[in-house]
C-alpha cells in the first residue's frame, strides 16, 4: 500500500506541497496541484519506486470521504473504536494502461489523482 500524497489532505498540506513543488523547480506540478482542490498532489517517488519492483502488477487506486478530520495518527487513535461513515470507491488499472516512460507515468498519476477528485 502506497499513499503517493503522503497524508490526508488538509489545507494547509495542500498549501505546502504546491510551495514545495515550486522551491524544487516544478512549476508544472505545481499547477497541476493548485488545480486539485479537494486532494494533495501525488508524491510520485514511491510510487515509481513499486511499479519498477512489480513489472506485472495492476495499480487500484482508492478514493474516501469521512476521514477528512483525521490528519494526524492521534486524530485516529482519538476516533477509535470509528462509527463515522466512510464512503470509499476502488477502481482497478490494467498495468497495460500505465505507461511504461517515467515522465509519463508521473502525468498518469497525476490525472488519475485529480480525475476523481
Amino acid at each position: 500500500v502506497i499513499f503517493p500524497e503522503g497524508g490526508n489532505f488538509t489545507p494547509q498540506r495542500r498549501a505546502r506541497a504546491i510551495e514545495r513543488l515550486r522551491k524544487l523547480g516544478l512549476d508544472r506540478m505545481a499547477a497541476r496541484a493548485e488545480a486539485m482542490t479537494n486532494v494533495l498532489a501525488p508524491r510520485p517517488g514511491g510510487f515509481l519506486i513499486a511499479l519498477d519492483a512489480a513489472p506485472d502488477a495492476d495499480v487500484v487506486l482508492v478514493a474516501h470521504t469521512g476521514l477528512d478530520h483525521l490528519a494526524t495518527v492521534g486524530d485516529l487513535w482519538r476516533e477509535l473504536p470509528m462509527d463515522k461513515r466512510i464512503i470509499m470507491r476502488w477502481w482497478q488499472v490494467p498495468r497495460a494502461d500505465i505507461p511504461a516512460d517515467r515522465d509519463a507515468r508521473i502525468d498518469w498519476l497525476f490525472g488519475s489523482v485529480g480525475v476523481r477528485q
